[in-house]
């Protein structure tokens, strides 16, 4: 029964999409704002696919004169190296990007 609790545990959580226990958030958020260029994070999520395989998603607000694209690189080696996520969906965002709430 002890063990079966785990396996629920475990499940309940991933598809839960709830936040890896491996994995640290505010690490996350230290390690992309150390790139250079990177000003900001904002609408960050991580979360378990299946047992083994975490994805993350998130907004990098950098200065309006950077690379995006070696940002965009930088930021997605650094996942994969540092937390082992290698399925990464980033956002780059100019500094003076507004969001805009449009009803389509």
């Amino acid at each position: 029964m002890k063990s079966a609790w785990g396996v629920i545990d475990e499940s309940i959580h991933i598809l839960m999409e709830g936040t890896p226990l491996t994995v640290d958030i505010d690490e996350v958020k230290r390690v992309l704002l150390q790139i250079p260029g990177v000003k900001s994070i904002h609408d960050l999520h991580i979360w378990t696919v299946t047992s083994g395989i975490d994805s993350l998603t998130c907004h990098l607000v950098i200065d309006n004169d950077q690379d995006s694209q070696s940002i965009l690189q930088q930021a997605i080696m650094r996942i994969e190296e540092q937390f082992s996520i290698h399925h990464t969906t980033l956002q780059i965002e100019a500094k003076d990007f507004q969001h805009a709430n449009l009803i389509v």
